[in-house]
């Protein structure tokens, strides 16, 4: 009996050396932030109200934009990625940069990001101290408070030329896309960049509106309304919910 005290300890001391030790993150970082700016086709949108032309030809304005992004990643050199944690953000038309925090120093190869609200945050009461300016906005509820439906996660309206020919006056849409089925993931292609030592490092990125409507039938009145949490759950809410990821490209 007096050996199986040792014994023990040296199993248990063998054990704790084979248990797998998470490697300490790198304490020098840089700043990344993402700088967006919206475009309908090749042309940046600076005011509402204004027509541009999308790559098709048709005239089209936008009168309203806004989205949430969270849940940004940086992809590394080798494939894996780092996640900012705890970072959602509002993105008006106004305001073209944002800050998502702190990142280790090293080459990145890409960036990804959702669009919309995770479910978490998604059910929070909007006067939630921690959360208000971000969540405190009508604009961005299906109705006249935020629960219990949650956020519109993509609230874009404006006006486009539906006709055949491209030639006649626009008329007007409103896509509000959100529901925690829709919170989808954006992954923007390779293009290396690089986190210096307290250096401020921007993604930029645009966010073309004109995407959104790629394989919808404009000439149809129906096409041009997605307006409630349940209408997203037809198949044209899904149809551009699905064309959201194509809006994103590095400028």
């Amino acid at each position: 009996m007096k050996n199986l005290l040792p014994i023990f300890t040296l199993l248990l001391l063998a054990a704790c050396s084979n248990e797998a030790v998470e490697p300490e993150e790198p304490t020098v970082k840089g700043t990344f932030l993402l700088h967006l700016h919206a475009y309908v086709g090749l042309q940046e949108v600076d005011l509402y109200g204004i027509n541009y032309e999308t790559p098709e030809g048709r005239s089209m304005s936008l009168d309203f934009s806004q989205l949430y992004i969270s849940d940004v990643q940086l992809v590394k050199a080798d494939g894996s990625l780092y996640a900012i944690k705890g970072k959602s953000f509002l993105k008006n038309l106004k305001v073209h940069t944002y800050e998502i925090g702190q990142v280790p120093i090293g080459t990145y190869k890409s960036i990804r990001f959702k669009v919309g609200l995770p479910p978490s945050i998604n059910a929070l009461n909007p006067t939630t101290p921690s959360d208000s300016a971000m969540l405190n906005q009508p604009s961005m509820w299906w109705g006249n408070t935020a629960q219990p439906g949650g956020y519109v996660f993509l609230n874009v309206q404006g006006k486009i030329d539906t006709s055949l020919n491209m030639d006649k006056a626009p008329v007007p849409f409103v896509y509000k896309i959100g529901t925690n089925v829709n919170y989808v993931q954006v992954q923007l292609g390779e293009k290396e960049f690089a986190i210096e030592e307290d250096a401020y490092v921007y993604g930029h990125i645009i966010v073309d509106y004109s995407k959104l409507f790629t394989g919808i039938t404009l000439n149809q009145a129906a096409s041009l309304s997605v307006k409630t949490a349940a209408e997203n759950n037809a198949a044209l809410g899904q149809k551009i919910a699905k064309n959201i990821p194509s809006m994103f490209n590095y400028e």
